[in-house]
């Protein structure tokens, strides 16, 4: 037991058997062996340069304890394996403090309707799709930007299956490189482009010198939503690609719509879990910190599932009362192996001057790992653009339809 001064407030660690408390002046936040674990902020247990997560907070052994030591600035534990967790004492100070209240009893079963023409995947049908459950054929780019019918068929696969590929004609030859305008083109048949802390239309190539992300470097992504740290998450993301990568690099995507529905049918304590816990995500660079929170599964008042939030690498650190921390772990655990189920993924690969446009409160995406240069051109959209697009195309093609007398 040890008693540091941090941030001008008392802070005591008191080691039990299930942890450690930590007792300030206002709050006594019980935090767990796996708590301790996946909340490291060394390097190990957190990237450096991007501050994102590192360990892999679902092969954690829950069960482990370590040996505690606290030093004037941060909280060490030494576990059976030999590793070592290190924590920051400032920060666990702050945030314990916002350390959440007892969650209300989350219902055992769950109402979950998806919005008007979703047509979730079926499980187990990611690139493996029958005749059930068909890839949508991709749409031809430049009639999508010139024609008004290709254009609506374009909005009405990405409604329904949660993206639509825009392809060039095969005697089609792309300009390169893949100018901004084209990407601001192309995002304008859907709404117009979001200006967020990366800019409007942004370059994604192995460089991390702009940005603090892995998305700029050549690793695998594993599938995840983009903004779980804004509190109103991008829309949608496009994708052009400029250069295509010499070897690997194809896009992931993954229904949450699919893997909601099938969790609230199979595993309902689990998904209400997911429905009522909000989850904290986080981005940090210099001069930037930004944080948002909302559940997994973000329902509305009428019983509709409007979106999926799933970024483990940008999560946050958030204190759960014990039998409520115990709760979300299991069930985002069972999240994460639908997610990483691979059955589930759909990989797509763009040649260059090919675009992908995804629903990102609907679909996780990543990208394998690849070699050689890859450079793409994307950018953002709101989903109320998005929606009030496909209501006034849905809205002419009726009025075309219409007879009068």
């Amino acid at each position: 037991m040890a008693t540091p001064r941090v941030a001008g407030m008392d802070l005591r660690i008191e080691t039990t058997s299930d942890g450690v408390i930590a007792h300030s002046p206002t709050t006594a936040a019980a935090l767990s062996w796996r708590w301790l674990r996946d909340h490291g902020d060394d390097e190990a247990s957190r990237d450096p340069v991007t501050g994102q997560r590192r360990v892999d907070t679902f092969s954690i052994d829950a069960a482990a304890a370590g040996a505690v030591a606290v030093t004037d600035h941060s909280l060490q534990v030494t576990w059976p394996d030999g590793s070592r967790t290190e924590i920051d004492l400032a920060g666990l100070a702050r945030t314990c403090a916002e350390a959440h209240p007892p969650l209300r009893q989350a219902r055992a079963s769950l109402a979950m309707a998806l919005p008007p023409g979703a047509a979730p995947w079926p499980q187990g049908n990611g690139d493996r799709h029958g005749d059930d459950a068909p890839a949508p054929d991709p749409v031809d780019r430049t009639a999508f930007l010139t024609d008004d019918a290709a254009r609506a068929a374009g909005v009405e696969h990405l409604a329904r299956h949660g993206y639509v590929v825009l392809r060039l004609a095969p005697d089609e030859v792309s300009p390169t490189p893949v100018d901004h305008g084209l990407a601001t083109a192309i995002a304008e048949r859907i709404g117009y482009v979001r200006q967020t802390i990366f800019g409007g239309i942004w370059d994604l190539a192995p460089d991390l010198t702009e940005h603090a992300d892995t998305s700029y470097s050549s690793v695998e992504l594993l599938p995840h939503t983009d903004g779980t740290y804004s509190h109103d998450a991008p829309g949608l993301q496009f994708l052009v690609c400029n250069t295509a990568a010499e070897r690997g690099g194809q896009s992931i995507l993954v229904d949450g719509f699919a893997i909601a529905t099938d969790m609230a049918h199979d595993e309902p304590d689990l998904a209400a879990t997911l429905a009522a816990v909000a989850v904290p995500g986080q981005y940090l660079e210099p001069g930037v910190h930004l944080r948002a929170e909302r559940p997994p599964f973000r329902i509305d008042h009428t019983g509709i599932l409007r979106q999926v939030s799933f970024n483990n690498y940008d999560r946050a650190p958030f204190v759960l009362a014990p039998d409520d921390e115990a709760r979300f772990y299991a069930a985002y655990s069972a999240l994460a192996a639908q997610v990483m189920d691979r059955t589930r993924w759909r990989t797509i690969t763009l040649h260059d001057g090919d675009a992908v446009v995804f629903d990102n409160w609907r679909m996780l995406h990543g990208r394998t790992s690849f070699e050689g240069h890859r450079h793409y051109v994307g950018g953002y959209l709101n989903h109320e653009d998005f929606e009030s697009t496909r209501r006034v195309l849905a809205s002419n093609v009726t009025s075309s339809g219409a007879t009068h007398s």
